[in-house]
């Protein structure tokens, strides 16, 4: 008798050996970007403009193009757990080569 979900072992593992592209996964490829750089942005844009929230966690991202980025993260308070909501961070790259929040946008 044959074991359900076998067929399809069987077709990552010769996709696999082949070199072939798993139909999974996030189909990125390239060195990761480092995330900190981003987050110490927002942190200085939240501070800055008396927002008294947090990321909860990075969505996606960031997306760099030239001297421009964006990152969608999970927005949550500051010192409350609970609700989250989403935001589209919009990022312009200094002349020392970090980065600052442009704007961002609820998602």
């Amino acid at each position: 008798m044959r074991r359900v979900g076998s067929c399809g072992l069987r077709l990552v593992a010769v996709l696999l050996l082949c070199g072939l592209p798993v139909p999974f996964g996030c189909g990125k490829t390239g060195p990761a970007v480092d995330v900190a750089p981003f987050e110490a942005a927002i942190g200085d844009y939240l501070r800055q403009n008396g927002m008294a929230l947090k990321i909860k966690a990075v969505r996606e991202g960031p997306d760099i193009a030239g001297d421009s980025a964006t990152l969608l993260a999970s927005m949550t308070h500051e010192e409350l757990a609970g609700a989250s909501t989403v935001w589209r961070f919009s990022f312009e790259k200094r002349a020392d080569g970090g980065w600052i929040v442009v704007r961002h946008d609820p998602q």
